[in-house]
């Protein structure tokens, strides 16, 4: 068993680890302004109006985006803007939240009542590449690895109301999430206690006798209970279990209070401008739906590929390349084989108890949103965070397992800890995160201009002039959400119109263009005009790279290349800023 002292200084080292390997691979976004996570910029960029509330004023990008952030996020980062930009307070968001998840992992590895198992979860949780890419941001999808192993945490040790209290933030902070938990904590309420509800009209003596409750009622008071019915029964059960009526009570509250909050969320205060969630019928022969779309949709990838595809993100395949990795997957098979064929378990193995109720949640989960899609939104939410749990934590138990007592000699285990974790931060090195400080001198100059400038350019490009230059954008890329059916019809002719006159020959019709829409200030990249970008590479998602494609065909003439007709007020690297207005 270990010790309380033995328990502490692990969870220091987990913690200690777990911070530096989060300031290492994150030191770039920690020290440049302009390195952030690339969601960022469709959710967190118009919070910066809590600085200043003269900007994002009568934008349609910004109420869309305020409309799906949850009101948990919202409120974190209106507490702290007093004091911090909401962009760069997303990168202490993910420090902070990456430390959590890494102390509640510790904790479900306590369950397993061995004294290296938690630190062995924790040193794998460093190595694990999709933690990271997930908690990046300080979005809504950072709070689903603290809320979800919080909340295992809390139901690992029958705390119902740890559990309730993490399925009521959950509703605050990440909807899917909020099914997720709900769903496990309904399963785990029907298994527990369905011994004493289901069978209700047999004696409490039975149940009492068969269930290894901690004390039994009187004789008396059980025949009392049978002949009184079921309500009289339950109670008999409830006072005769482990668990106090007031506390499934409590929790029952606050789970259904977290159920009020996403009703009101989601049903009651949701805007009906952008129209309903698009179904099958509406994706059905759509190419923004597809792979070469904004997100790909159809088809729905197989549930075999969602459990092998955390691996993708949790080998170094996209940081070190195919070969390293591969050994490490080799390394990793070796380790899990070598621990089964060992067969010596030197823990308790309950521990994984927890994962029962929620492989079951998860997969009712994925099949309901696979059948209402988006609903519940998009069905992978429900699987991927389950399944990279349970990988960091079964992998943690299987090194335990396969080194054995070797791991308890002199300092040969914090010497491998540590040169695990030391791998782990290189492995993880700007792992969630992207430059955009290429482009710093157009923020700066984007900055000169009112504040109520409406700018149109390059969609990839406006998304970093909406996030640093912070003027309202006519559209970016990253806020072409093809998901609510008038939104959509929104942006998508807003998308054609701005190709349209970007690639227009007639300098009229640009002018025509920005003053219909209100346009004040174009943008134009050189770059975009190359013959080669033209013709061999994607310019933007279908359905508008075929469109762009046949609209260049028989162009080699581009108005807003026109210096004279269109006189930039900014020309550096490539990039112009033309005054409309």
């Amino acid at each position: 068993m270990p010790t309380r002292f033995s328990r502490t200084v692990h969870l220091i080292y987990v913690l200690v680890a777990a911070s530096a390997v989060y300031i290492f691979a994150h030191w770039p976004a920690l020290t440049n302004p302009y390195v952030i996570n690339d969601d960022v910029r469709q959710q967190i960029f118009w919070m910066q109006q809590w600085v200043d509330p003269e900007l994002y004023q009568n934008d349609l990008l910004t109420e869309y985006a305020k409309n799906y952030v949850p009101w948990g996020v919202q409120a974190i980062y209106a507490a702290a803007a007093p004091f911090i930009n909401p962009v760069q307070f997303t990168k202490i968001l993910t420090g902070l939240f990456f430390v959590i998840t890494a102390g509640f992992l510790f904790g479900m590895g306590l369950q397993f009542r061995d004294d290296l198992t938690p630190i062995f979860i924790g040193c794998t949780f460093c190595f694990m590449g999709h933690f990271m890419s997930k908690i990046s941001g300080g979005l809504s999808q950072s709070f689903a690895f603290p809320l979800l192993t919080a909340y295992l945490f809390f139901l690992g040790r029958n705390n119902l109301i740890g559990a309730g209290i993490l399925v009521f933030l959950a509703s605050l902070f990440n909807p899917y999430i909020f099914l997720l938990c709900l769903v496990t904590y309904w399963i785990f309420m029907a298994y527990n206690l369905g011994k004493i509800i289901v069978p209700w009209s047999r004696s409490c003596g039975y149940f009492i006798a068969s269930s290894q409750l901690a004390t039994a009622p009187a004789q008396g008071d059980m025949q009392n209970a049978k002949e009184g019915g079921f309500f009289s029964s339950l109670m008999c059960e409830l006072r005769a279990s482990s668990i106090p009526p007031l506390t499934i009570a409590f929790s029952g509250l606050l789970v259904m209070a977290g159920c009020v909050l996403i009703l009101l969320k989601y049903a009651f205060y949701s805007q009906p401008e952008f129209g309903p969630l698009v179904t099958w019928g509406d994706m059905v022969g759509k190419l923004e739906y597809s792979a070469t779309g904004r997100y790909e949709l159809m088809p729905i990838p197989s549930l075999f590929y969602e459990l092998i595809r955390p691996w993708i993100f949790n080998l170094p395949f996209l940081t070190w390349g195919p070969l390293p990795a591969w050994i490490l997957a080799c390394l990793g098979i070796t380790v899990i084989v070598f621990a089964l064929i060992r067969g010596k378990w030197d823990m308790d193995l309950s521990g994984f108890r927890v994962f029962g109720y929620l492989f079951v949640a998860s997969l009712l989960c994925y099949v309901a949103s696979w059948v209402v899609i988006f609903k519940l939104f998009v069905p992978r939410r429900y699987v991927e965070f389950s399944l990279n749990i349970f990988y960091c934590v079964a992998i943690g138990a299987c090194i335990r397992a396969a080194l054995g007592s070797l791991v308890s000699r002199g300092i040969a285990f914090p010497l491998a800890a540590t040169l695990f974790t030391i791998l782990a931060a290189i492995s993880l090195y700007r792992t969630g995160i992207y430059d955009y400080s290429r482009e710093a001198a157009l923020y700066r100059f984007v900055q000169s201009a009112p504040k109520t400038s409406l700018m149109a350019g390059p969609p990839d490009l406006m998304d970093n002039v909406l996030t640093f230059g912070r003027r309202k954008s006519f559209v970016t890329y990253k806020l072409s959400h093809t998901w609510y059916t008038r939104y959509w019809e929104v942006i998508k002719k807003r998308t054609f119109d701005f190709f349209r006159a970007y690639y227009a020959e007639d300098p009229a019709e640009v002018r025509d263009f920005c003053r219909k829409n209100g346009i004040d200030y174009l943008i134009v990249r050189d770059k975009d005009f190359s013959p080669d970008l033209l013709k061999k590479t994607q310019i933007h998602f279908e359905p508008f790279d075929t469109y762009i494609k046949d609209l260049v065909n028989s162009r080699s003439h581009f108005a807003v290349l026109d210096r004279k007709a269109f006189p930039p007020i900014y020309d550096m690297d490539g990039i112009r800023v033309i005054k409309m207005r």
